[in-house]
């Protein structure tokens, strides 16, 4: 018995090392039997990248590392992760902000298996200019690093798209694949907000009544990161040697941080608790990494810290 289409996209986005590009091309075809235009636009922007005039979904927008190289006439220090502290406040959020990723999606899959190298000649600059890291050596590169992991995900978004799409079009009707030229098996007024909705919308993960999961995608860390946060702070905040009012509010934010722990977090309490921590503590923070013969807690503290704040 022949397969639908419907059932045949299902089942190969379903699949682990489906073909991504192959079902692209079936949903081209579901496209124009369902008589839809957006849906054949997105399909084409996906195979054949985003022009700079198209928005980008925001799975497209990668997050980045950045690192340097260093040395004098005696040392060197190479592929040394560059924090925000070591970039003048005004230019961090330029620096730091994710990568709009505009190319099709073969390219996407070329990176999945070792990530993208972006050369940073400005970021090289900016540590020069501020000698934070190294002071006594010169930055002789800076580049920033898109994750192999950062790909895999775009590409689990779009399977996810095409798979929810798909079974929801097959609610609506079960048939719609095999529908002929020029018919029209949904009503645009059933169709084009489907289509809206799953493939322009804002990328989130979508859950019946699963509003803890949406949360955790906003905070931008997962609830037991967000529980060892607050116990390495706890633990280790006399390290820092904040001034007493510098402290105060430390603990305070921690304390709100603990709280939301308790219940469902809200993201948005979260977020402002974090950014506070991050502007109260930075320095200090940054202090101890740069004096550290090896990674400590404060490096994932850190990180933790950005990750919270930048979302």
């Amino acid at each position: 018995m022949r397969m639908s289409l419907l059932r045949d996209i299902q089942n190969e986005t379903a699949t682990a090392g489906g073909d991504v590009v192959s079902v692209l091309r079936k949903c081209k075809v579901l496209a124009s039997r369902l008589s839809s235009d957006e849906l054949t636009r997105w399909v084409d922007f996906e195979l054949d990248g985003y022009p700079e005039s198209q928005p980008i979904p925001d799975y497209q927008r990668l997050r980045v590392n950045c690192y340097a190289n260093f040395m004098n006439i005696r040392w060197r220090a190479n592929s040394q992760d560059v924090p925000p502290f070591a970039i003048p406040e005004e230019y961090r959020e330029s620096i730091f902000s994710p990568v709009e990723f505009r190319d099709g999606i073969t390219v996407a899959i070329a990176y999945s298996g070792e990530g993208a190298s972006i050369e940073a000649s400005k970021l090289q600059i900016l540590i020069q200019r501020h000698r934070v890291m190294f002071p006594q050596m010169q930055c002789s590169r800076a580049w920033k690093v898109i994750a192999a992991t950062e790909f895999q995900q775009l590409i689990s978004a779009v399977n996810n798209r095409i798979l929810d799409f798909s079974l929801k079009i097959e609610s609506e009707n079960p048939s719609a694949g095999e529908a002929p030229p020029n018919s029209q098996p949904i009503s645009r007024s059933r169709l084009q907000p489907l289509v809206q909705n799953t493939f322009y919308g804002p990328v989130g993960n979508l859950s019946q009544n699963g509003e803890r999961i949406t949360q955790t995608a906003n905070m931008g860390v997962e609830p037991q990161d967000l529980t060892r946060l607050v116990d390495e702070l706890t633990a280790h905040l006399d390290e820092l040697h904040l001034d007493s009012p510098q402290r105060q509010r430390a603990e305070a934010q921690i304390a709100t941080l603990k709280a939301e722990l308790i219940e469902e977090p809200n993201a948005d309490v979260v977020r402002q608790a974090g950014r506070t921590l991050r502007n109260i503590t930075e320095g200090a923070i940054g202090s101890l990494i740069a004096t550290a013969a090896q990674p400590t807690v404060w490096h994932w503290v850190h990180q933790t810290l950005v990750a919270l704040a930048s979302t």
